[in-house]
C-alpha cells in the first residue's frame, strides 16, 4: 500500500493511501473513507449506507445529505450509483473535506459544508431531502464512538428534513441496542416512518438502519444490484455479502 499524502494537524495524523485503484483515508489509524471507481460496491460498511436507496428506482432520489461525510465514500456512491442530483456533505473536520476534493474527486457534484452537523440540521429548511445518512462518529482508544447522543429529539430533527417518500439512514455500532433505537420506541416517529429495514456484514458490529414512509421492495434492490454488476463487473455478486434484517 502506497502513501499518497500524510499530515499531522492538531495532534491528528492524516494519511491517504492507495492500493491499486483504491484510495483510503486514515485518521489516527482509523479508516474513515475508501473508494475504488472500478469497484464502487465492494462489501464494505459504506455499501450498507446506500443499500436502502437502492430499494428505489435510480434517479428518483434528487437530494441527499451525508452527516459525517469523511472523504466522501457515501457521497460518491450516492452520486455515481443512485444518480442523486444534489449531495450535501457535512463534516466538522476541514482536512477530511479537503481530501474529499483532492483525492476522492468530490469537488464536482457534492456541496461540502465544514461545520457542526447538529447546527447545520437546525438551520436547514424542512422537507428538503429525499435521503439522509447519519454517520457521526469520533475515534477513541477502541476505534470509534458516537459523536453525539442518539435520542428521539435528534431523530425528530432529522425526520423534519425528509420529503414525502424520503429515507433516513443511521450507522450504529451497538448491535445489542438495535431494538431500543429511538424511532422504534417513539410512537410518533414510528407512525411517521412505519417502514424500516436493517443491513449488516459478517464480522462487523455495524448495524445500518433505514426508515421511511414508503416500503423497501426487495425486487427493486435486486434489479439495481444486477445493473451495477453489469456496469462494474468487479462489483458483481457483492450482494451476497449483505445481510438484511427486519427492525
Amino acid at each position: 500500500m502506497a502513501t499518497l499524502w500524510k499530515k499531522i494537524t492538531d495532534g491528528n495524523l492524516y494519511e491517504v493511501r492507495s492500493a491499486g485503484a483504491t484510495v483510503r483515508l486514515y485518521r489516527n489509524g482509523v479508516n474513515h473513507s475508501q473508494w475504488n471507481p472500478n469497484r464502487p460496491l465492494n462489501g464494505s460498511v459504506w455499501d450498507l449506507l446506500v443499500l436502502p436507496g437502492l430499494h428505489r428506482e435510480v434517479g428518483s432520489l434528487q437530494a441527499a445529505a451525508v452527516l459525517g461525510f469523511g472523504a466522501g465514500t457515501s457521497g460518491r456512491l450516492l452520486r455515481d450509483l443512485l444518480e442523486v442530483e444534489r449531495v450535501v456533505g457535512v463534516d466538522l473536520d476541514t482536512v477530511h473535506l479537503s481530501i474529499a476534493k483532492r483525492f476522492f474527486r468530490c469537488a464536482r457534484g457534492c456541496e461540502l459544508v465544514s461545520g457542526d452537523a447538529v447546527e447545520w440540521v437546525k438551520r436547514e429548511e424542512a422537507h428538503g431531502y429525499d435521503y439522509i445518512i447519519e454517520d457521526l462518529f469520533a475515534e477513541n482508544e477502541e476505534g470509534a464512538e458516537r459523536f453525539l447522543p442518539m435520542d428521539s429529539e435528534w431523530c425528530r430533527c432529522l425526520v423534519r428534513l425528509l420529503r414525502p417518500g424520503g429515507i433516513v439512514v443511521f450507522n450504529t455500532i451497538y448491535p445489542d441496542r438495535v431494538l431500543n433505537f429511538p424511532i422504534l420506541q417513539d410512537q410518533g416517529l414510528r407512525e411517521r416512518l412505519p417502514y424500516s429495514i436493517g443491513y449488516q456484514l459478517e464480522g462487523y458490529d455495524n448495524r445500518v438502519l433505514a426508515f421511511s414512509d414508503e416500503p423497501f421492495p426487495p425486487d427493486v434492490l435486486e434489479g439495481n444490484l444486477r445493473a451495477i454488476g453489469r456496469t462494474f463487473p468487479r462489483s458483481r455478486g457483492v450482494g451476497s455479502r449483505y445481510e438484511c434484517f427486519r427492525v
